[in-house]
């Protein structure tokens, strides 16, 4: 069930760094760069839009390689999913994700206060995107 409903969250986070804010393209995996105005004309403007969005904060953040990784365990791990049957150890091994990579941060960057409040702070955004994700593949079921 984590998997089922997270993997849109966790491949965003993982790809992030493919989406260049400044010149407004992505880089697919084949090495193929894409403008976001030939992107949208395949109608996903608005969440593309947001994927920018978030691509650009999370990327201003600078996490390391095992930063990012412990970011999308914490992602991964949320006891708010549903069909969930042990909420109380999933919430438990967020709970340990979460303190693991508050230590990281505070000990790699014990100058930069906010930098673990910010990243917390992209969960909400990271939450959003998934809904927009799945309402546009709705859509897209639906329509011929």
């Amino acid at each position: 069930m984590l998997l089922k409903s997270g993997t849109f969250q966790v491949l965003m986070v993982r790809f992030c760094s493919l989406f260049d804010p400044k010149e407004r393209t992505v880089t697919f995996l084949n090495g193929q760069t894409y403008s976001l105005a030939s992107l949208r004309a395949l109608g996903m403007g608005s969440l593309l839009d947001a994927m920018f969005d978030f691509s650009e904060k999370l990327g201003s953040l600078g996490l390391e390689p095992d930063e990012m990784a412990l970011f999308m365990a914490v992602v991964l791990v949320s006891a708010d999913c549903s069909g969930i049957v042990e909420v109380g150890a999933v919430e438990q091994l967020q709970e340990n994700l979460i303190k693991a990579l508050r230590s990281l941060i505070t000990s790699r960057r014990p100058d930069d206060s906010t930098l673990f409040s910010k990243l917390l702070l992209r969960l909400p955004d990271l939450r959003t995107l998934n809904n927009h994700h799945s309402d546009k593949l709705l859509a897209f079921r639906i329509d011929p």
